[in-house]
Protein backbone atom coordinates (compact mmCIF):
# COMPACT_ATOMS: atom_id res chain seq x y z
CA UNK A 1 0.00 0.00 0.00
CA UNK A 2 1.58 3.49 -1.14
CA UNK A 3 1.09 6.30 0.50
CA UNK A 4 -0.01 9.06 -2.46
CA UNK A 5 -0.86 12.19 -0.50
CA UNK A 6 -2.19 12.76 3.11
CA UNK A 7 -5.26 10.30 3.67
CA UNK A 8 -4.92 9.01 0.35
CA UNK A 9 -3.70 5.47 -0.75
CA UNK A 10 -3.84 3.32 -3.45
CA UNK A 11 -4.73 -0.41 -3.61
CA UNK A 12 -4.21 -3.45 -5.79
CA UNK A 13 -7.26 -5.46 -6.17
CA UNK A 14 -6.95 -8.93 -8.10
CA UNK A 15 -10.66 -8.38 -8.79
CA UNK A 16 -11.63 -8.43 -12.99
CA UNK A 17 -12.50 -4.74 -14.43
CA UNK A 18 -14.23 -6.68 -17.35
CA UNK A 19 -17.07 -9.21 -17.72
CA UNK A 20 -14.98 -10.81 -20.62
CA UNK A 21 -12.62 -13.49 -19.44
CA UNK A 22 -10.60 -15.77 -22.15
CA UNK A 23 -7.81 -17.73 -21.96
CA UNK A 24 -4.52 -17.07 -23.14
CA UNK A 25 -4.28 -18.70 -26.51
CA UNK A 26 -7.67 -18.98 -27.31
CA UNK A 27 -9.71 -17.97 -29.84
CA UNK A 28 -13.34 -17.70 -27.74
CA UNK A 29 -16.46 -17.59 -30.45
CA UNK A 30 -18.53 -18.09 -27.49
CA UNK A 31 -18.52 -14.14 -26.48
CA UNK A 32 -21.54 -12.08 -27.91
CA UNK A 33 -19.00 -8.90 -27.10
CA UNK A 34 -17.79 -6.60 -29.95
CA UNK A 35 -14.23 -6.03 -30.50
CA UNK A 36 -11.96 -3.37 -28.63
CA UNK A 37 -11.22 -1.18 -31.69
CA UNK A 38 -14.88 -0.99 -31.85
CA UNK A 39 -15.91 1.30 -29.23
CA UNK A 40 -16.23 3.99 -30.38
CA UNK A 41 -13.75 6.42 -27.95
CA UNK A 42 -13.12 9.57 -30.03
CA UNK A 43 -17.11 9.69 -30.40
CA UNK A 44 -18.03 9.34 -26.81
CA UNK A 45 -14.87 11.95 -25.54
CA UNK A 46 -16.72 14.43 -28.16
CA UNK A 47 -19.92 13.78 -26.44
CA UNK A 48 -19.10 14.08 -23.10
CA UNK A 49 -17.61 17.48 -23.60
CA UNK A 50 -21.32 18.20 -26.14
CA UNK A 51 -23.01 16.74 -22.58
CA UNK A 52 -21.18 19.11 -19.83
CA UNK A 53 -21.51 22.24 -22.34
CA UNK A 54 -25.67 21.79 -22.56
CA UNK A 55 -26.63 19.92 -19.63
CA UNK A 56 -24.33 21.10 -17.17
CA UNK A 57 -25.24 19.75 -13.78
CA UNK A 58 -28.46 18.49 -14.74
CA UNK A 59 -26.37 15.40 -15.69
CA UNK A 60 -25.04 14.98 -11.98
CA UNK A 61 -28.89 15.68 -10.50
CA UNK A 62 -31.26 12.49 -10.12
CA UNK A 63 -33.67 11.85 -12.92
CA UNK A 64 -36.99 11.95 -13.78
CA UNK A 65 -38.97 8.88 -13.47
CA UNK A 66 -39.37 7.61 -17.26
CA UNK A 67 -35.71 8.87 -17.63
CA UNK A 68 -33.85 11.27 -18.92
CA UNK A 69 -36.57 13.61 -20.81
CA UNK A 70 -34.71 15.06 -23.52
CA UNK A 71 -33.32 11.44 -24.41
CA UNK A 72 -36.56 10.32 -24.56
CA UNK A 73 -37.37 12.91 -27.37
CA UNK A 74 -34.10 12.61 -29.58
CA UNK A 75 -34.51 8.78 -29.10
CA UNK A 76 -38.02 8.84 -29.97
CA UNK A 77 -37.00 10.87 -32.78
CA UNK A 78 -34.52 9.13 -34.25
CA UNK A 79 -36.40 5.06 -33.81
CA UNK A 80 -39.01 6.90 -35.84
CA UNK A 81 -36.71 7.74 -38.54
CA UNK A 82 -35.14 4.31 -39.03
CA UNK A 83 -36.15 2.36 -42.10
CA UNK A 84 -35.75 -0.59 -39.44
CA UNK A 85 -38.73 0.42 -37.21
CA UNK A 86 -40.69 1.97 -40.03
CA UNK A 87 -43.29 2.82 -37.67
CA UNK A 88 -43.86 6.73 -35.53
CA UNK A 89 -42.47 6.28 -32.11
CA UNK A 90 -43.81 9.28 -29.14
CA UNK A 91 -41.35 9.55 -26.35
CA UNK A 92 -44.55 8.56 -24.15
CA UNK A 93 -43.71 5.16 -25.00
CA UNK A 94 -40.38 4.85 -23.93
CA UNK A 95 -39.01 4.29 -20.72
CA UNK A 96 -35.05 4.31 -20.36
CA UNK A 97 -33.41 1.15 -18.39
CA UNK A 98 -29.81 -0.19 -16.90
CA UNK A 99 -30.18 -2.59 -20.21
CA UNK A 100 -31.81 -4.97 -21.43
CA UNK A 101 -31.18 -7.45 -18.89
CA UNK A 102 -32.20 -5.07 -16.15
CA UNK A 103 -35.45 -4.44 -18.60
CA UNK A 104 -36.43 -8.12 -18.36
CA UNK A 105 -35.79 -8.25 -14.37
CA UNK A 106 -37.88 -5.52 -14.28
CA UNK A 107 -40.84 -6.91 -16.37
CA UNK A 108 -40.35 -9.88 -14.30
CA UNK A 109 -41.09 -8.40 -10.89
CA UNK A 110 -43.89 -6.21 -12.54
CA UNK A 111 -45.49 -8.85 -14.23
CA UNK A 112 -45.07 -11.99 -12.35
CA UNK A 113 -45.32 -13.99 -9.12
CA UNK A 114 -43.54 -16.95 -8.05
CA UNK A 115 -44.69 -20.09 -9.57
CA UNK A 116 -46.10 -18.41 -12.90
CA UNK A 117 -45.14 -20.11 -15.95
CA UNK A 118 -43.40 -18.07 -18.97
CA UNK A 119 -43.01 -19.60 -22.18
CA UNK A 120 -39.29 -19.28 -24.12
CA UNK A 121 -38.50 -20.14 -27.57
CA UNK A 122 -36.59 -23.37 -27.62
CA UNK A 123 -33.47 -22.65 -28.19
CA UNK A 124 -33.48 -19.56 -26.43
CA UNK A 125 -30.95 -16.53 -25.20
CA UNK A 126 -29.29 -18.79 -22.29
CA UNK A 127 -29.23 -16.01 -19.66
CA UNK A 128 -32.32 -15.29 -19.49
CA UNK A 129 -33.05 -18.52 -17.87
CA UNK A 130 -31.51 -16.99 -15.06
CA UNK A 131 -33.34 -14.43 -14.27
CA UNK A 132 -36.13 -16.03 -14.62
CA UNK A 133 -34.75 -18.90 -11.68
CA UNK A 134 -34.18 -15.85 -9.79
CA UNK A 135 -37.86 -14.92 -10.12
CA UNK A 136 -39.08 -18.92 -9.42
CA UNK A 137 -40.85 -18.95 -12.70
CA UNK A 138 -41.43 -22.23 -14.46
CA UNK A 139 -40.09 -22.01 -18.16
CA UNK A 140 -41.72 -23.61 -20.96
CA UNK A 141 -40.20 -23.64 -24.43
CA UNK A 142 -42.34 -23.23 -27.37
CA UNK A 143 -40.84 -25.00 -30.56
CA UNK A 144 -39.14 -23.07 -33.78
CA UNK A 145 -38.09 -23.43 -36.77
CA UNK A 146 -35.70 -21.74 -39.29
CA UNK A 147 -38.27 -19.04 -39.64
CA UNK A 148 -38.44 -18.87 -35.50
CA UNK A 149 -41.15 -19.17 -33.24
CA UNK A 150 -43.95 -21.66 -34.61
CA UNK A 151 -46.91 -19.97 -33.96
CA UNK A 152 -48.97 -23.16 -34.83
CA UNK A 153 -47.02 -24.71 -32.18
CA UNK A 154 -47.97 -22.10 -29.49
CA UNK A 155 -51.11 -21.86 -30.00
CA UNK A 156 -51.62 -25.28 -30.18
CA UNK A 157 -50.14 -25.37 -26.40
CA UNK A 158 -52.41 -22.58 -25.37
CA UNK A 159 -55.14 -25.25 -26.31
CA UNK A 160 -53.90 -27.79 -24.57
CA UNK A 161 -55.40 -28.76 -21.22
CA UNK A 162 -52.04 -30.35 -19.34
CA UNK A 163 -49.70 -27.20 -19.91
CA UNK A 164 -50.07 -24.32 -17.51
CA UNK A 165 -51.31 -20.77 -19.21
CA UNK A 166 -48.03 -18.60 -19.39
CA UNK A 167 -48.10 -15.23 -17.87
CA UNK A 168 -45.32 -14.01 -19.83
CA UNK A 169 -43.65 -15.27 -23.42
CA UNK A 170 -40.03 -14.22 -24.17
CA UNK A 171 -39.10 -13.75 -27.68
CA UNK A 172 -36.33 -12.91 -29.44
CA UNK A 173 -37.59 -12.26 -32.98
CA UNK A 174 -35.17 -10.18 -34.82
CA UNK A 175 -31.86 -12.02 -35.85
CA UNK A 176 -32.60 -14.13 -32.68
CA UNK A 177 -29.72 -15.07 -30.24
CA UNK A 178 -28.52 -17.97 -30.77
CA UNK A 179 -30.29 -18.96 -33.95
CA UNK A 180 -30.30 -15.85 -36.09
CA UNK A 181 -34.11 -15.80 -37.44
CA UNK A 182 -35.80 -13.26 -38.09
CA UNK A 183 -39.77 -13.82 -37.27
CA UNK A 184 -42.11 -13.37 -40.27
CA UNK A 185 -44.38 -10.03 -40.15
CA UNK A 186 -47.12 -12.65 -40.52
CA UNK A 187 -46.19 -14.68 -37.46
CA UNK A 188 -45.44 -11.72 -35.63
CA UNK A 189 -49.10 -10.38 -36.12
CA UNK A 190 -50.04 -14.28 -34.71
CA UNK A 191 -48.44 -13.96 -31.97
CA UNK A 192 -49.69 -10.98 -30.90
CA UNK A 193 -53.50 -11.76 -31.37
CA UNK A 194 -52.51 -15.34 -29.29
CA UNK A 195 -50.99 -12.75 -26.40
CA UNK A 196 -54.56 -10.71 -26.61
CA UNK A 197 -56.68 -13.90 -26.98
CA UNK A 198 -54.78 -15.74 -24.19
CA UNK A 199 -54.21 -12.63 -21.98
CA UNK A 200 -50.74 -13.45 -21.68
CA UNK A 201 -47.79 -10.44 -22.37
CA UNK A 202 -44.86 -10.63 -25.25
CA UNK A 203 -41.61 -9.61 -23.88
CA UNK A 204 -39.99 -8.92 -27.11
CA UNK A 205 -36.05 -8.88 -26.82
CA UNK A 206 -34.92 -7.09 -29.94
CA UNK A 207 -31.92 -5.54 -29.29
CA UNK A 208 -30.19 -6.42 -32.38
CA UNK A 209 -33.08 -4.77 -34.64
CA UNK A 210 -30.51 -1.98 -36.00
CA UNK A 211 -27.86 -4.37 -36.66
CA UNK A 212 -28.91 -5.47 -39.96
CA UNK A 213 -26.35 -6.23 -42.45
CA UNK A 214 -29.13 -7.63 -45.54
CA UNK A 215 -32.78 -6.91 -46.19
CA UNK A 216 -34.53 -4.93 -43.20
CA UNK A 217 -36.46 -6.70 -40.73
CA UNK A 218 -40.24 -6.21 -39.98
CA UNK A 219 -41.31 -3.55 -37.50
CA UNK A 220 -40.28 -3.96 -33.71
CA UNK A 221 -43.28 -6.61 -32.51
CA UNK A 222 -44.69 -3.29 -30.54
CA UNK A 223 -46.35 -2.40 -33.94
CA UNK A 224 -48.44 -5.08 -34.02
CA UNK A 225 -49.72 -4.11 -30.93
CA UNK A 226 -52.94 -2.81 -31.08
CA UNK A 227 -54.70 -3.36 -28.13
CA UNK A 228 -55.92 -0.24 -26.16
CA UNK A 229 -53.75 -1.37 -22.95
CA UNK A 230 -50.95 -2.66 -24.36
CA UNK A 231 -50.13 -6.54 -24.79
CA UNK A 232 -46.14 -6.42 -26.09
CA UNK A 233 -42.56 -4.86 -23.73
CA UNK A 234 -39.84 -4.08 -26.86
CA UNK A 235 -36.51 -4.26 -25.06
CA UNK A 236 -34.09 -2.00 -27.06
CA UNK A 237 -30.01 -1.46 -25.81
CA UNK A 238 -27.43 0.99 -26.30
CA UNK A 239 -24.96 -2.40 -25.26
CA UNK A 240 -25.26 -3.39 -29.00
CA UNK A 241 -24.77 -0.06 -30.90
CA UNK A 242 -22.78 2.34 -29.12
CA UNK A 243 -21.18 0.76 -26.00
CA UNK A 244 -22.15 -1.89 -23.45
CA UNK A 245 -20.37 0.00 -20.92
CA UNK A 246 -23.44 2.62 -20.23
CA UNK A 247 -25.52 0.12 -19.11
CA UNK A 248 -28.12 2.19 -21.37
CA UNK A 249 -31.57 0.48 -23.06
CA UNK A 250 -35.38 1.33 -23.27
CA UNK A 251 -38.27 -0.40 -23.17
CA UNK A 252 -41.41 0.36 -25.27
CA UNK A 253 -44.88 -0.13 -24.94
CA UNK A 254 -48.39 1.14 -24.56
CA UNK A 255 -47.92 3.85 -22.25
CA UNK A 256 -50.02 2.57 -19.73
CA UNK A 257 -47.34 -0.20 -19.20
CA UNK A 258 -45.03 2.58 -19.42
CA UNK A 259 -45.97 3.73 -16.19
CA UNK A 260 -46.34 0.83 -14.53
CA UNK A 261 -42.27 0.45 -15.29
CA UNK A 262 -42.05 4.81 -13.77
CA UNK A 263 -43.73 3.42 -10.84
CA UNK A 264 -41.61 0.59 -10.02
CA UNK A 265 -40.39 1.18 -6.04
CA UNK A 266 -36.70 1.35 -6.95
CA UNK A 267 -37.61 3.96 -9.58
CA UNK A 268 -39.76 5.85 -7.41
CA UNK A 269 -37.08 5.90 -4.61
CA UNK A 270 -33.64 6.48 -6.81
CA UNK A 271 -35.25 8.37 -9.43
CA UNK A 272 -34.54 7.45 -13.52
CA UNK A 273 -31.85 4.46 -13.71
CA UNK A 274 -28.42 5.33 -15.25
CA UNK A 275 -29.25 9.17 -15.51
CA UNK A 276 -25.58 10.27 -16.22
CA UNK A 277 -25.50 7.43 -18.93
CA UNK A 278 -28.97 8.93 -20.52
CA UNK A 279 -27.90 12.32 -20.87
CA UNK A 280 -24.27 11.83 -22.28
CA UNK A 281 -26.10 9.41 -25.29
CA UNK A 282 -28.83 12.02 -25.67
CA UNK A 283 -25.96 14.44 -26.55
CA UNK A 284 -24.28 11.58 -28.75
CA UNK A 285 -27.52 11.46 -31.02
CA UNK A 286 -27.45 15.21 -30.97
CA UNK A 287 -24.07 15.15 -32.57
CA UNK A 288 -24.99 12.56 -35.35
CA UNK A 289 -22.50 10.51 -33.55
CA UNK A 290 -24.99 6.81 -33.08
CA UNK A 291 -26.17 7.15 -36.75
CA UNK A 292 -22.16 7.13 -37.40
CA UNK A 293 -21.69 4.20 -34.98
CA UNK A 294 -24.49 2.12 -36.33
CA UNK A 295 -22.99 2.35 -39.69
CA UNK A 296 -19.75 1.82 -38.85
CA UNK A 297 -20.99 -1.29 -36.95
CA UNK A 298 -23.47 -2.57 -39.88
CA UNK A 299 -20.36 -2.19 -42.23
CA UNK A 300 -18.27 -4.05 -39.68
CA UNK A 301 -20.38 -6.43 -38.72
CA UNK A 302 -21.47 -7.28 -42.09
CA UNK A 303 -17.88 -7.87 -43.71
CA UNK A 304 -17.16 -10.51 -40.66
CA UNK A 305 -20.40 -12.06 -41.67
CA UNK A 306 -18.85 -12.85 -44.86
CA UNK A 307 -15.24 -13.60 -43.75
CA UNK A 308 -16.93 -16.42 -41.13
CA UNK A 309 -19.22 -18.13 -43.76
CA UNK A 310 -16.63 -18.55 -46.60
CA UNK A 311 -14.59 -19.83 -43.75
CA UNK A 312 -17.09 -22.53 -42.43
CA UNK A 313 -17.86 -23.52 -46.31
CA UNK A 314 -14.40 -24.17 -46.82
CA UNK A 315 -12.84 -25.64 -43.45
CA UNK A 316 -16.28 -27.06 -41.29
CA UNK A 317 -17.33 -30.72 -42.75
CA UNK A 318 -19.90 -31.21 -45.22
CA UNK A 319 -22.63 -32.02 -43.21
CA UNK A 320 -22.33 -28.88 -40.82
CA UNK A 321 -25.62 -26.34 -41.24
CA UNK A 322 -25.76 -23.41 -41.03
CA UNK A 323 -27.58 -20.30 -42.19
CA UNK A 324 -26.21 -17.08 -43.07
CA UNK A 325 -27.34 -14.28 -40.52
CA UNK A 326 -28.48 -11.09 -41.54
CA UNK A 327 -28.06 -9.77 -38.88
CA UNK A 328 -27.12 -9.62 -34.92
CA UNK A 329 -23.81 -11.45 -33.78
CA UNK A 330 -23.95 -15.11 -34.17
CA UNK A 331 -24.07 -18.19 -36.66
CA UNK A 332 -25.90 -21.43 -35.31
CA UNK A 333 -24.02 -24.57 -37.27
CA UNK A 334 -25.41 -28.04 -36.40
CA UNK A 335 -23.48 -31.61 -37.01
CA UNK A 336 -25.02 -34.71 -37.69
CA UNK A 337 -24.04 -37.10 -34.63
CA UNK A 338 -21.70 -34.49 -32.87
CA UNK A 339 -22.52 -33.82 -29.15
CA UNK A 340 -20.43 -30.48 -29.37
CA UNK A 341 -20.50 -30.57 -25.53
CA UNK A 342 -18.75 -33.44 -25.61
CA UNK A 343 -16.10 -31.43 -28.19
CA UNK A 344 -15.55 -28.47 -25.93
CA UNK A 345 -12.47 -29.58 -24.05
CA UNK A 346 -10.95 -30.84 -27.20
CA UNK A 347 -11.64 -27.46 -28.50
CA UNK A 348 -10.28 -25.61 -25.55
CA UNK A 349 -7.18 -27.62 -25.75
CA UNK A 350 -6.55 -26.35 -29.96
CA UNK A 351 -7.03 -22.78 -29.25
CA UNK A 352 -11.11 -21.95 -29.76
CA UNK A 353 -13.74 -21.98 -27.72
CA UNK A 354 -17.96 -21.45 -28.70
CA UNK A 355 -21.25 -21.99 -27.14
CA UNK A 356 -22.81 -25.42 -27.12
CA UNK A 357 -26.61 -26.29 -28.14
CA UNK A 358 -27.47 -27.44 -25.09
CA UNK A 359 -26.84 -24.52 -23.33
CA UNK A 360 -29.82 -22.80 -24.67
CA UNK A 361 -31.93 -25.42 -23.67
CA UNK A 362 -33.84 -26.33 -20.71
CA UNK A 363 -34.25 -29.92 -22.02
CA UNK A 364 -31.04 -30.27 -23.01
CA UNK A 365 -31.76 -30.23 -26.66
CA UNK A 366 -29.42 -29.23 -29.50
CA UNK A 367 -26.43 -31.14 -28.47
CA UNK A 368 -25.41 -31.73 -32.22
CA UNK A 369 -25.33 -27.34 -32.76
CA UNK A 370 -22.98 -24.99 -31.36
CA UNK A 371 -22.95 -21.10 -31.29
CA UNK A 372 -20.42 -18.88 -33.24
CA UNK A 373 -20.13 -14.95 -32.78
CA UNK A 374 -18.36 -12.78 -35.28
CA UNK A 375 -18.30 -9.49 -32.88
CA UNK A 376 -15.47 -10.15 -31.19
CA UNK A 377 -12.60 -10.46 -33.62
CA UNK A 378 -11.07 -9.25 -36.79
CA UNK A 379 -11.09 -11.22 -39.93
CA UNK A 380 -8.02 -12.74 -39.56
CA UNK A 381 -8.72 -14.41 -36.47
CA UNK A 382 -12.24 -15.36 -37.30
CA UNK A 383 -10.58 -17.61 -40.39
CA UNK A 384 -8.33 -18.63 -37.69
CA UNK A 385 -10.81 -19.94 -35.23
CA UNK A 386 -12.47 -22.09 -37.69
CA UNK A 387 -9.69 -23.65 -39.06
CA UNK A 388 -8.92 -24.87 -35.24
CA UNK A 389 -12.80 -25.56 -34.73
CA UNK A 390 -12.85 -27.55 -38.01
CA UNK A 391 -9.37 -29.32 -36.82
CA UNK A 392 -10.72 -30.23 -33.35
CA UNK A 393 -14.27 -32.00 -35.51
CA UNK A 394 -12.01 -33.75 -37.59
CA UNK A 395 -9.88 -35.19 -34.96
CA UNK A 396 -12.60 -35.67 -32.43
CA UNK A 397 -14.30 -38.02 -35.18
CA UNK A 398 -10.94 -39.70 -35.87
CA UNK A 399 -10.30 -40.76 -32.08
CA UNK A 400 -14.32 -41.05 -31.21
Amino acid sequence: MERLRKGAVQLTSSLPSLLISIPEGVLDLGWGHPSERLHPLAAMQRAVAHMFDTTRLDALQYGAFQGFGPLLDSLATYLSHEPAYNMPVEPESLFLTGGASQALDMACTLFTRAGDTVFVEEPTYYLARNIFADHHLRVVGVPTDEAGLRTDALEAMLNDGSLPKPVLLYTIPTFQNPTGSVLPADRRQALVALAQTYGFTVVADEVYHLLHYGPLPPPPMVSFDTSGSGTVISLGSFSKVLSPGLRLGWVQAHPRLIQRFAGAGMVVSGGGLNHFAAALVHSAIQQGLLTDNIATLRRTYGERVKVMDSALRARLPDDARFAVPGGGYFFWVTLDGLDTEAILPLANQMGVSYRPGQAFSDTNAFSNALRLSFALYEPPELEQAVERLAGAIMSYRANG
